[in-house]
């Protein structure tokens, strides 16, 4: 849902529910337009449907200022917000969140209660003490600027090898983007690279109507000592397979 046609749930109009990723969508990264929220929001006002937003990411995009939520611009009360820690600050916390229309705030509030097992409370009054003292976002600033870096010298490096076989986009996510040649098994790849300490996730599973094939390296972990060994490498094993 990242172009500004009408988005998919506007031709079934008898959806009750959509789960959306407007900040960071899987596999590109690519954000939801301010024209397809606006649109979806006006669906699910118009039908009574409701909308889970799935926030994971969205306080990392890495160009530009992130997106704002959906639920920001929800007037009517059809949002679910749901946001995670896991991929900001750690996921050992085991901790996310909720934002529910104030006339659902009890019910969720009940549900939640009965959940087991649920995180300590000393780490509930951690996380919040960290995000109302203002370390949350200093935290984020400072991670945006180390992942950005460490995407672009990753870039550099891919684009160095000149290949007219691949294509290397930073379009979105913490990720790093290859589209290959059709005839390229990127699951093979992804599958030999596993021994090397490489998890490059394969992009042709996610196709369906069309074969395209591609990797998505991601960047959180990148080791920049053995960028030069692990790039070659992926080229490498893109040889063998068909690249």
């Amino acid at each position: 849902m990242g172009s500004t046609s009408k988005p998919g749930c506007a031709s079934r109009p008898s959806s009750r529910l959509a789960v959306l990723t407007p900040g960071q969508q899987a596999p590109l990264g690519v954000t939801l337009s301010l024209p397809r929220r606006l649109a979806v929001l006006e669906w699910a006002r118009r039908t009574g449907a409701w909308i889970i937003e799935d926030d994971y990411l969205s306080e990392l995009q890495l160009r530009g200022r992130a997106a704002p939520a959906l639920a920001s611009l929800d007037g009517h009360g059809r949002v679910i917000h749901a946001g995670s820690f896991s991929k900001t600050i750690s996921p050992a916390l085991r901790l996310g969140f909720l934002v529910v229309p104030a006339e659902l705030a009890g019910r969720f509030g009940d549900v939640a209660a009965a959940l087991f097992p649920a995180p300590a409370a000393s780490i509930q009054r951690a996380a919040a003490i960290f995000l109302a003292e203002g370390h949350y976002l200093r935290h984020l600033r400072r991670m945006k600027r180390l992942y950005a870096a460490r995407r672009e010298t990753l870039a550099e490096r891919l684009r160095s090898y000149r290949r007219t076989d691949m294509e290397v986009y930073v379009t979105g996510g913490l990720s790093v983007r290859l589209e290959l040649s059709a005839s390229t098994d990127d699951l093979a790849i992804a599958a030999q690279a596993l021994p090397y300490g490489m998890a490059p996730v394969p992009l042709s599973p996610w196709y369906q109507a069309s074969r395209r094939t591609g990797l998505l390296l991601g960047i959180t972990n990148l080791d920049e000592r053995r960028l030069a060994a692990d790039c070659d490498r992926l080229i490498e094993l893109i040889d063998a397979n068909g690249g």
